[in-house]
C-alpha cells in the first residue's frame, strides 16, 4: 500500500510542477502556449535537482530551455512580418500580412491619434476632403476605404448632389473669393483664417455637409495656388 501511495503523490506533485512550471513561462515570459515537451523537461529537471541528481537534470533543463527558446523564437519572427507600415503626411498605414486587414491611424489635425476603423462612414467622408490636398494620403486613405466601406464612393456622390449642382462643378477664382468671403488681392493669411473659420460652421454636426466642406477647401486650394 505504501509504495502506491508514494507513487500516487509522486504524480501529483509532478503534475502541481508542470502547472508551476507552465504559469510561470505565461506570466514571466509572454509564452501563451509552451511547447509540451519543454515543459516536461524543465519540470522532470527541477524534480532531479530536488532529489540531487544534479548531473542529470543539468541536461535536461538546458534541453528544455533549447525548445521553448526556439518556440518564442519562433512566434516573435512571425510577429514581427505580420504588419507592415507606411506613413504619409496624413496617416500611418497599417497592413495585416496573415488577414489582409488595412487600418490606419491619423497623425495631424482635429482626428489626431484617432484610428481609421473607429470612425463612422460619415466622419471618415469628411477626413476624405481634409486630405485630398496630398495625394499620397490620399491614394492610402481611399485604398483602406474601398476595404473597409467598398460603396463609400456612391455614398459621397449622393451627398455632393447631381452632376448639374453646384457644388460638383470646378470653381472659378471669383467664385472662390465669394466661398470664403475675402476680395481679390487678400492675402494667404486671410485665406487660410476665412478656410478655418468656415470649415468649422459647415461641419456636419453644426449642420453642414461633407460635400460643402469639400467645396470650401477646394476654394482654398485654389487660392493658395494649390488647386488646378
Amino acid at each position: 500500500m505504501q509504495p502506491l501511495l508514494i507513487f500516487i503523490a509522486g504524480v501529483v506533485g509532478f503534475a502541481i510542477t508542470l502547472w508551476g512550471v507552465r504559469s510561470v513561462l505565461r506570466s514571466n515570459f509572454a509564452i501563451r502556449a509552451p511547447n509540451p515537451m519543454g515543459v516536461v523537461l524543465i519540470a522532470a529537471g527541477l524534480w532531479l535537482f530536488f532529489f540531487r541528481a544534479i548531473t542529470l537534470a543539468i541536461p535536461v533543463l538546458i534541453f528544455g530551455a533549447v525548445l521553448l527558446s526556439r518556440q518564442s523564437g519562433g512566434v516573435a519572427s512571425r510577429h514581427a512580418t505580420q504588419t507592415s507600415k507606411v506613413r504619409s503626411a496624413y496617416l500611418e498605414m497599417m497592413l495585416d500580412h496573415e488577414t489582409g486587414a488595412i487600418d490606419g491611424q491619423i497623425l495631424t489635425g482635429n482626428r489626431q491619434g484617432q484610428v481609421l476603423s473607429d470612425l463612422a462612414l460619415d466622419d471618415l467622408l469628411l477626413f476624405h476632403a481634409e486630405v485630398r490636398t496630398d495625394e499620397e494620403s490620399l491614394k492610402l486613405f481611399e485604398t483602406f476605404l474601398d476595404s473597409a466601406h467598398p460603396d463609400w464612393r456612391d455614398q459621397e456622390s449622393a451627398a455632393r448632389g447631381d452632376e448639374t449642382s453646384p457644388l460638383s462643378r470646378r470653381m472659378s477664382r471669383e467664385e472662390a473669393h465669394e466661398l470664403l468671403g475675402l476680395e481679390a488681392g487678400c492675402s494667404d493669411e486671410d485665406i487660410r483664417r476665412a478656410y478655418h473659420r468656415l470649415i468649422k460652421r459647415v461641419h456636419p454636426d453644426s449642420g453642414g455637409t461633407a460635400a460643402l466642406m469639400a467645396r470650401i477647401t477646394e476654394a482654398r486650394d485654389m487660392l493658395l495656388g494649390d488647386g488646378p
